[in-house]
């Protein structure tokens, strides 16, 4: 009855606005909205003084913090009724904004709940949201990497303005406009970086190979970026396939990259689905690349507050015909470990690297009267296994740390006998795919060479008892006539031929 009294309420007050009657609308009623919301249709099943006294303690709490106000409460406020008369309270002697108020008092009934995934957006954080679901940024068109305290150009994405002007790849941005990122953080290089669209930025850069300073001038632009990319590794025929997140294209970019594949008319060996890094998106996104791998079968198991189960299947797929591995790492989260879980449960897939995040839960979007959003847990997921994701997270078959030597182990796994690994322009190339590696290959140390002892040691499948992060190469050369290394110019590769 509450909540057909609640429907009836916003019924007649949009009824109200388009009619232009004076009656001014309820101060907190976003507030109203999250509270019924929440306790209707949040899978923890909410209390009503939880929400309430949570409310007010955030309010509170934030008032002494950024007004120097002293708000009290009474720790018997336990409704509805009671925080609205609190929160008028509060405005009228306070002085207090009422979307200030509503904000602090939504976010204190979220924070009650112990859930990260349930989340207020404003009007402009929903967008942002939703753009970032669709891979879709205001900026200039490269992707950086942090790399010994210099801020490298790893990527320079198509139709951009970056790929308009003459920035290459490997050059080192110095300076935004007057303000320099030496010693800053990755973070704090973003804030210089970001702007409005349609704003401009003077960068100064460094360009090792002709070793000299240019500084090119750019306008940020709104740029859609792909959510897959993907190619044949050289010397084996393997398919790579990066998904970015979860949009509404990116079953298509999938499906576009495996029928290239099968155009070339050579019999692949398998595909590698890297997904870490890549924090989900939406589950029927995930749903959809699931049937590009399976012809049919349960994807998933979801529960709701009131523990009804339900199943959610992959109907008229296609079978991927060929060996899967998907790489995976403390990045991989949501929709990214439901499509793992799934494919491996299915027997499709194999899953390389480390432990996933533990993000089991499915959120949906509400749309409030004043044009903000809330993003609510409502569902909790299994894999067609009835594997708990939530909180745990999914063990690897295969458990690789680091990031280049997860590559190598999918690959061998797969049977391909023959890599080339190189280091170039600040990623580690394997089998010609660049791929963005925190560290290089390749160190020059006082006592020669060195190489990642972690790479090496799955490159031949030997235990490395090492500490040291980077140890001597030549020494292996010396023992293993599978590798061998060659130098052109100032660029190293080593090859491995198993046998």
């Amino acid at each position: 009855m509450k909540r057909i009294s609640h429907i009836l309420l916003a019924a007649v007050m949009f009824l109200s606005l388009a009619l232009s009657v004076s009656a001014e609308q309820p101060s907190f009623t976003e507030t109203e909205e999250v509270f019924w919301n929440i306790m209707e249709s949040h899978l923890s099943r909410p209390d009503e003084k939880q929400l309430i006294q949570g409310a007010l303690q955030l309010a509170s709490k934030m008032a002494e913090e950024e007004k120097q106000m002293k708000l009290l409460y009474s720790s018997e406020d336990d409704t509805l009724h009671e925080l609205e008369r609190r929160l008028a309270e509060w405005q009228r002697k306070g002085g207090l904004d009422a979307t200030t108020l509503n904000y602090w008092a939504i976010n204190g009934m979220l924070e009650s709940l112990d859930d990260p995934h349930s989340v207020f957006f404003t009007y402009d954080e929903l967008r942002y949201f939703q753009s970032s679901v669709e891979n879709e940024f205001v900026g200039f068109g490269f992707r950086l990497r942090l790399q010994d305290g210099a801020f490298i150009i790893r990527e320079i994405v198509a139709d951009s303005p970056a790929a308009a002007s003459e920035l290459q790849r490997g050059d080192r941005i110095i300076k935004v406009d007057d303000i320099t990122l030496e010693d800053k953080s990755f973070e704090e290089a973003y804030a210089y970086l970001k702007g409005a669209e349609g704003s401009e930025a003077l960068l100064t850069v460094y360009r090792a190979s002709e070793s000299r300073e240019l500084q090119v001038r750019l306008k940020r632009a709104m740029l859609t970026l792909p959510e897959a990319e993907g190619q044949l590794f050289a010397n084996e025929p393997v398919g790579y396939i990066r998904l970015e997140t979860f949009g509404s294209d990116g079953a298509y970019q999938v499906r576009d990259y495996l029928t290239a594949f099968a155009r070339t008319g050579k019999p692949l060996k398998g595909l590698i689905l890297d997904l870490r890094d890549n924090g989900g998106g939406y589950l029927s996104s995930a749903r959809d690349i699931a049937s590009l791998f399976m012809e049919e079968g349960l994807l998933m198991y979801t529960t709701n507050r009131n523990g009804v189960e339900v199943e959610t299947w992959v109907r008229n797929g296609r079978d991927i015909g060929m060996p899967v591995r998907i790489l995976v790492n403390g990045g991989s989260a949501s929709a990214s470990e439901l499509l793992a879980g799934a494919l491996r449960d299915h027997e499709v897939a194999k899953l390389v690297g480390t432990k996933t995040y533990g993000k089991g839960s499915a959120q949906q979007v509400m749309l409030l009267s004043e044009g903000d959003a809330l993003k609510l847990t409502l569902n909790e997921y299994f894999t067609p296994k009835h594997t708990v994701v939530n909180h745990v997270g999914l063990e690897p078959d295969i458990v690789v740390e680091d990031d280049a030597a997860q590559v190598v182990e999918a690959l061998q796994s797969l049977g391909v006998k023959s890599l080339q690994l190189s280091d170039q322009d600040g990623d580690t190339v394997i089998n010609g795919i660049f791929f963005p590696t925190v560290h290089p290959l390749f160190k020059r140390e006082n006592d020669g060479l060195n190489i990642r002892a972690a790479v090496l040691a799955h490159l031949i499948d030997e235990e490395i008892t090492s500490e040291e992060e980077y140890i001597p190469l030549a020494p292996y050369l010396e023992a293993n006539p599978s590798l061998k290394l060659e130098q052109s110019g100032n660029n190293l590769t080593l090859f491995y031929t198993m046998k």
